[in-house]
């Protein structure tokens, strides 16, 4: 049986059905600054590989927390900010989020951050060394603003014992309920809760996606990406799928706007996937080749809900190793079908 499943199966997997004459989704394109951060030779901490960041604007800066291994091989996370979303201005010389709890000796992961009723709320990925687990800390939206990073409040693993990744928070409440998107291999699930509190209830679980078959490039496994961003067409997510070949790459989904379980459009294609030397990998320098994998996207602008013309930065891990942005306007990644209102 499914982990929090109910037994009648028609309340477990929301329905999917493989429409093949879905439009395709535009490109996102590549920053001419790409790779905007690097591993950093002189902090060792995060020497060897920066990976896997998370992304939110704030007073029209752009914080960037970043995944970071160094010489120790533990996982930590540091920060850039940004002003125009493109080059880096600031680069904290210390990790501003560090392991301190059991569950996440070997590192924390992948953080992926909403702000909502005055804080800033991070998901990442604790992991142990043997079980990567869903995390959760938060931070005044003042202490972000004035770096005060011991303020930061742990409020639990989300799922205990449960290995799971891939974890975002919609910035908005729904029916007055939190709704998170997790990965239980090889699909995203949908999940809800009532407050910040953790654990998490474990029931009413259900699968939003799932792999599609055959050739298609999320065929093996697939997980939510940036956090969702709201537009006047539905949510709009940057979710990662994996192929045959082990190969990452970005694709897109929309979902209604008042209801998070409704899939609207899954766009048939890849919108980034590997292509550059960065992306690829170099053997020696890489750490896992033919990757490009989100956790975080932005507006260029300020904005409550984003209509066709308007740009968001989307924030990648190259190869694991280093971090680049992509570009695209929302009418390009939703196709117009779908942007009839």
């Amino acid at each position: 049986m499914l982990w929090g499943a109910p037994t009648d199966s028609k309340k477990v997997i929301i329905n999917q059905k493989m429409v093949k004459d879905l439009p395709p989704a535009g490109k996102l394109n590549r920053a001419a600054f790409n790779p905007i951060l690097t591993p950093e030779a002189n902090h060792p901490w995060e020497s060897k590989y920066v990976l896997n960041c998370g992304a939110i604007r704030v007073n029209a800066v752009v914080y960037i927390f970043y995944r970071a291994v160094g010489e120790d091989g533990i996982s930590r996370i540091g920060l850039a900010l940004s002003q125009n979303g493109l080059q880096i201005d600031e680069r904290m010389p210390e990790p501003v989020f560090s392991p301190g709890h059991p569950s996440e000796s070997m590192g924390v992961e992948d953080p992926r951050l909403i702000e909502m009723e005055g804080r800033i709320y991070m998901l990442y990925t604790a992991y142990d060394g043997t079980t990567p687990q869903i995390a959760l800390a938060s931070l005044a939206k003042d202490d972000l603003i004035h770096h005060r990073w011991e303020h930061w409040h742990w409020h639990g693993l989300v799922f205990p014992d449960f290995p799971n990744k891939d974890a975002v928070l919609f910035p908005e409440r729904f029916d007055w309920k939190l709704v998170m998107y997790h990965r239980i291999t090889p699909s995203i699930w949908v999940a809800f809760s009532s407050n910040f509190d953790t654990p998490w209830p474990r029931e009413g679980h259900k699968i939003l996606m799932g792999t599609r078959s055959g050739m298609m490039w999320d065929a093996v496994k697939i997980g939510a990406g940036a956090q969702p961003l709201k537009t006047r067409y539905g949510w709009l997510h940057i979710y990662h799928g994996v192929d045959y070949g082990f190969r990452y790459r970005l694709g897109v989904f929309l979902t209604s706007l008042n209801d998070p379980t409704e899939v609207v459009y899954r766009s048939p294609n890849p919108v980034l996937e590997p292509e550059t030397s960065y992306e690829l990998g170099m053997s020696g320098h890489s750490w896992v080749p033919n990757v490009v994998f989100t956790c975080g996207a932005v507006p260029a602008k300020d904005l409550n809900a984003l209509d066709e013309n308007d740009e968001i930065l989307v924030y990648y891990g190259g190869a694991d190793t280093v971090i680049g942005v992509a570009s695209a306007t929302v009418g390009e990644l939703i196709p117009e079908r779908f942007r009839a209102i």
